[in-house]
């Protein structure tokens, strides 16, 4: 039966057969092939299967739908190999059920890298920049060669697809060559991963998982040049225990593959154990001057690859920024006399700041504001769990010093490391005007007077931060409020805010900006946020802003 291969670097691909009719494919769980990511339109495309043949369509999907690497305008028919990408997944078609599938990748079970082999040279030469086809009696093998890999590789964009196809022209570019390997340099360490092999049908069969000389590409990667081995099983200067006597590998060739800066991108090895002469020099010459090309569409995969991946995590981003927006306040709640200013700015796409309201019984309503040690995705779960346990706790708990005392404890038992958060929570009742002030860590809550002036408030408390507090009750401390009074909670991105000689904004300045004319929590709030860009004068953002303004109304809230 025709059938889809999902295909997934490092796992078992995933078979799809097509019956009869229409198979649509999207992220909704009732298509028949579920492609759970938020790029992926609810049905994105559709696969009709009838008496004449294959035929995919797009349904008009958000992202597109790519065949063979582009944009499927219309209905088309499918022939057998064809690849369908959406949003970076790769499904191909198989209209043969006989057809092998092509792997994506190797574990670490199918080969294996010998390093007990001495490294034995028999002949090498410098890997050219370019393939000169111009003159010389190999012109026309090393034309061969160029085209057969150009003709393998063709329209194929992923690293997954191009390699195979690469080992697949070189070794049917040489005649009695039989297997293939590309080994690729792990980012960060520099160490040979093997990525790709390609085996001829009629290559002899090996007991076990196959073997490599490590100690071989290990003196073609470092040395920069391509490597012949000709009849290694009668060649006196391979001992009796190298690895490549093991595999009875008569002929070896290793090309290194390098970037246009030099840079080592991998190894390329073709070998042959039952070749008649084994390669010759002129064929390591060939597979010198190859390697340039091969150099070239390995950087344009893994570009590609690089940009699929970046793409996928923006739309991530995008989607863990709009489940955090979700999380916050979407504007301020209505207090009888009382009148609340927010704001909220991410350094990034995600942050470790966040801010709530939860009305608790007897109209109280407590306003919490806590920042995640950490940036990114992490510190956002972080605060996410953070969120709903405060929540949880204030509603169920009337005692606030108890009540943080419980998020604590939560916190606690997340088992996070080394990570940490502060907390500050201010109860505001609006029948007896007073504030209740639990701080965990946190930066000290502010007040502004009716007359103008401005203080810290419940600096005294000392807790420490969650995560890093032993289990107890937190202390608190009350705080009236006359009418026109402000409270004014914030986060570090305030009060740490650095201008172009890295001078942090500071407190002093943020209660002289509070202690200006002012017609309301609004008004302060906004002309705090001005100073405050004012202060950075462009600079990056480097740290989460969070900014909550509570003022009584009922009398001027600045001076006459």
């Amino acid at each position: 039966m025709p059938h889809l291969e999902l295909i997934t670097a490092g796992r078992r691909q995933v078979r799809y057969d097509l019956a009869e009719g229409r198979t649509i494919i999207g992220r909704h769980p009732g298509c028949d092939i579920v492609i759970d990511t938020a790029a992926v339109s609810r049905q994105h495309a559709a696969i009709t299967r009838d008496g004449g043949g294959v035929v995919v369509e797009d349904l008009h999907s958000r992202n597109g739908t790519l065949v063979n690497g582009h944009l499927l305008a219309a209905p088309r028919a499918l022939d057998d190999g064809d690849e369908l990408s959406i949003c970076g997944h790769r499904l191909r078609f198989v209209a043969h059920a006989g057809r092998r599938p092509r792997r994506a990748k190797l574990s670490a079970a199918d080969v294996v890298l010998d390093s007990e082999s001495a490294a034995v040279i028999v002949s090498q030469l410098d890997v050219p920049s370019a393939v000169a086809v111009d003159s010389g009696p190999l012109v026309e093998a090393k034309l061969r060669a160029v085209v057969g890999v150009n003709r393998a590789i063709g329209a194929s964009l992923s690293l997954d697809d191009v390699l195979p196809r690469l080992l697949e022209g070189l070794v049917g570019a040489f005649a009695g060559a039989e297997r293939g390997f590309v080994l690729l340099t792990e980012p960060g360490t520099g160490r040979l991963v093997l990525r790709a092999r390609h085996l001829k049908p009629t290559a002899v069969e090996e007991h076990g998982p196959l073997r490599l000389s490590l100690s071989l590409l290990t003196r073609v990667a470092e040395s920069r040049r391509a490597i012949l081995s000709a009849d290694a099983t009668a060649d006196t200067r391979f001992n009796s225990h190298d690895s490549i006597v093991d595999s009875r590998i008569r002929s070896v060739m290793c090309a290194p593959v390098t970037r246009g800066d030099g840079g080592l991108l991998g190894v390329i090895q073709i070998d042959s154990r039952d070749a008649p002469g084994g390669f010759t020099a002129a064929d390591l010459e060939v597979l010198a001057g190859v390697a340039g090309e091969a150099a070239q569409a390995i950087e344009q995969a893994l570009a590609h690859d690089e940009r699929i991946a970046r793409e996928q995590l923006n739309r991530d981003l995008a989607l863990a920024q709009r489940v955090q927006q979700g999380l916050l306040p979407s504007c301020p709640p209505d207090l009888a006399g009382y009148e609340i200013f927010d704001f909220y700015e991410s350094a990034r796409h995600v942050g470790g700041d966040f801010f709530a309201y939860v009305p608790l019984v007897d109209d109280r309503l407590a306003v919490v504001l806590a920042d995640v040690s950490g940036k990114g995705i992490s510190a956002a779960l972080l605060m996410a769990a953070l969120s709903a346990d405060a929540r949880y706790c204030l509603a169920s708990e009337r005692a606030l010093g108890r009540a943080v005392a419980r998020i604590n404890e939560s916190f606690l038992r997340g088992g996070w490391d080394d990570r940490f958060a502060t907390l500050v929570v201010a109860v505001l009742d609006p029948v007896r005007h007073v504030a209740t002030i639990c701080n965990a860590g946190h930066l000290p809550v502010f007040l502004r007077e009716p007359c103008g002036s401005v203080r810290a408030v419940a600096a005294d408390l000392g807790g420490l931060p969650l995560g890093m507090a032993p289990p107890g009750d937190f202390r608190t401390c009350e705080v009236p409020l006359a009418a026109g009074a402000t409270l004014v909670l914030c986060t570090d991105g305030i009060s740490e805010a650095l201008d172009h000689e890295d001078r942090c904004y500071g407190f002093e300045r943020l209660e002289q900006v509070l202690a200006g004319e002012a017609t309301g929590p609004a008004d302060a709030g906004r002309r705090l946020l001005a100073d405050v860009r004012r202060h950075a004068a462009g600079q990056v953002q480097s740290d989460d802003i969070c900014l909550v303004c509570v003022g009584r109304g009922g009398a001027p809230a600045h001076p006459a």
